[in-house]
């Protein structure tokens, strides 16, 4: 018997190292990127998402996910369909994020299932599916010091963002001061 045992650990290796479920598209590029070569209007804002500068004007909404999962839940349907007229008629990128739970590659794409499963559910309202791109980031914003799957609850999610924004992009203060010269105030933690 154990030697029959020590046959199908090897086996059940290979098979828990099969092919994993990646984006489609996955181009073995861990950092998010892949948009370069979609259609132009998307590239700044995908910047700005990646290096987390998202203008929060930009914002049309967050869709939260329960852990390990991807589908919209009929609770977050309602912030999709409170924003498909708006959505309809600009550009949008969609930005998948995880916790920190689960291997870089496995985050990686359940970020983009979620991502996807909300441009599908806002195409089904209306928006054209060119309009809308896919940026898959996995636990890349996710808070390291969460401790907790409820802790982790704020970094499962899909930010809708307006790619055609045009308003400034909010840059990292380079120094904690005010232009009066006066430090600004440290907030309370």
């Amino acid at each position: 018997m154990k030697r029959f045992a020590l046959l199908l650990l090897p086996a059940a290796f290979l098979v828990g190292c099969g092919p994993s479920k990646m984006p489609s598209d996955f181009s073995g590029n861990l950092s998010g990127s892949g948009m370069e070569s979609r259609g132009s209007g998307f590239s700044s804002m995908a910047e700005a998402i990646r290096s987390g500068n998202i203008p929060p004007e930009a914002i049309l909404t967050t869709v939260y996910f329960d852990f390990d999962k991807y589908t919209v839940d009929a609770k977050e349907r309602n912030k999709l369909d409170g924003i498909a007229g708006r959505a309809k008629n600009t550009k949008l990128i969609i930005a998948g994020y995880t916790d920190q739970s689960g291997t870089e590659e496995y985050n990686l794409g359940l970020s983009d299932r979620r991502a996807q499963s909300v441009r599908e559910y806002l195409v089904r309202l209306g928006s054209t599916q060119n309009n809308v791109e896919v940026l898959a980031l996995g636990e890349q914003n996710a808070n390291q010091s969460a401790s907790t799957r409820e802790a982790m609850s704020s970094d499962r999610k899909a930010i809708v963002v307006d790619a055609n924004y045009a308003g400034p992009v909010a840059r990292p203060a380079a120094t904690p001061f005010k232009s009066s010269g006066a430090p600004a105030p440290v907030p309370a933690l």
